[in-house]
């Protein structure tokens, strides 16, 4: 996922990296970086994540990043898991604002050290009923979102090109999740 805030010499870029990025991170949650085009810097913070929660194992990660504005972000969190074995398909809001992103030669070696930059998520709705609703197979990857100017919030999934997949795409409008 990636959101682009403000522009010209105050665009930021921030991405949502969908899992750990190397050992460091191997604490139970991703980096959300933050590139500035003007300086060419980046710089991250740290999300939690949920639990792996499946009888059939996997993993969890980000797949999603929205601006909300003010420094309010929007994720979509989830398993890799589909039809009966998902169990984590949620959507969070984090602010950035307090706290302070580092670069990578700056942020601890462990990301539950003190100093390490991480958010602090809410839960805005689990969308594994929305997902289960049309009774059909629950989708795996729930894979975009966007806020409509009337405050709908609207999911969509990536039908992997029939490849392990029942090849559907699902645009579900949530209505006002934010």
């Amino acid at each position: 996922g990636v959101a682009v805030v403000g522009s010209g010499a105050n665009e930021e870029v921030y991405v949502a990296f969908q899992r750990e990025w190397n050992l460091c991170d191997a604490g139970g949650g991703v980096r959300i970086g933050l590139y500035t085009p003007s300086s060419g810097e980046w710089v991250f913070y740290y999300f939690p994540l949920d639990e792996v929660t499946s009888p059939n194992g996997g993993w969890i990660g980000l797949s999603e990043l929205t601006s909300l504005g003010g420094g309010r972000f929007a994720v979509i969190e989830r398993d890799n898991q589909g039809n009966i074995d998902a169990t984590v398909k949620k959507l969070y809001t984090f602010s950035v604002n307090g706290v302070t992103p580092l670069p990578q030669d700056e942020l601890p070696s462990d990301p539950a050290a003190e100093g390490f930059p991480a958010l602090s998520k809410t839960l805005a709705r689990d969308i594994l009923p929305d997902l289960q609703a049309p009774k059909g197979l629950v989708i795996e990857k729930v894979e975009g979102l966007a806020v409509l100017p009337n405050g709908d919030t609207l999911i969509v999934t990536d039908n992997d090109g029939v490849d392990d997949s029942s090849g559907e795409t699902q645009l579900i409008n949530l209505g006002p999740v934010f």
